[in-house]
């Protein structure tokens, strides 16, 4: 690669800084994020969507190895630079702990959030997966419980948590366990790419008087994608209206995700004066 394209180039990608946190807040390209390879091997909640292409900046003897990781997992890596040659004329260069988020919360939250008026800000994330959302919501000031059963996955979420240097209450629960469940009453209780009916009765009673409810999964018409099948995992329309038809609809609407299947995304808000 010819030195003098690469600042041409630097700005259409989201680049990947491997090298030590040390180094890297001593001077980084400002698009660029700090990730461990030990971390990327497992965890791969601080990545953007698969459709962004991706730059490497890593030791030469690494750049193979990390690239053919992130192709197998369907990224799309377009270049690899070593460390010096970010010392190019042209190329923005800052200081300090990462600049860049590539990520994204699911798209409900990062919409609705703003106009969302909690007495509180605080918030329960049932079925929290890689803590994307639990971790916007830190970011934006909230007070944030998430759960989920397995513990590789929390790993990961802690790590992301870290990565941006926010704090959030994780568990690990099987949410099918009712004892595990917090006792406390909440300003907002997520359920996102994860359905459990029997959840939802617990949902109305710990939201707090004025709090929300968000819901955003699988409707029906997604079996013809393949997956999922299992109805337990898949909503009916104007299921969640009925379900809590106490609460004030704020939105209830079907998107569809980049490859074509069908979600259901649901907001309301528990009427201020009732009882939890």
């Amino acid at each position: 690669m010819n030195n003098q394209l690469i600042p041409c180039l630097m700005d259409e990608l989201v680049w990947l800084d491997l090298r030590s946190p040390e180094v890297y807040q001593s001077g980084h390209y400002v698009h660029s994020i700090n990730l461990q390879w030990t971390m990327l091997q497992s965890c791969l909640n601080a990545l953007p969507s698969r459709t962004t292409s991706l730059g490497i900046i890593a030791p030469l003897a690494l750049q193979q190895t990390v690239t053919q990781h992130l192709i197998e997992k369907g990224y799309q890596v377009t270049l690899s630079l070593q460390p010096d040659q970010l010392l190019q004329p042209g190329l923005v260069i800052v200081s300090g702990q990462n600049s860049f988020q590539a990520w994204q919360p699911n798209s409900l939250l990062r919409i609705q959030l703003a106009d969302l008026k909690p007495d509180r800000k605080q918030a329960l994330d049932l079925g929290c997966g890689g803590g994307r959302d639990a971790v916007y919501l830190a970011q934006q000031g909230w007070n944030v419980t998430a759960i989920d059963q397995q513990q590789r996955v929390l790993q990961c979420a802690q790590q992301l948590a870290d990565l941006h240097q926010v704090q959030v209450n994780w568990i690990e629960a099987d949410l099918r366990d009712t004892n595990a469940l917090p006792s406390a009453s909440f300003d907002l209780i997520m359920m996102v790419r994860f359905l459990d009916r029997d959840l939802f009765s617990y949902m109305r009673q710990h939201c707090r008087p004025g709090g929300y409810v968000m819901i955003q999964t699988f409707v029906e018409g997604v079996e013809v994608f393949g997956s999922p099948k299992n109805p337990n995992y898949i909503l009916r329309f104007g299921e969640l209206a009925k379900e809590f038809n106490e609460f004030d609809v704020i939105v209830d609407k079907i998107d569809a995700l980049s490859d074509g299947r069908p979600v259901a995304s649901f907001l309301a808000r528990r009427k201020q004066g009732e009882t939890p």
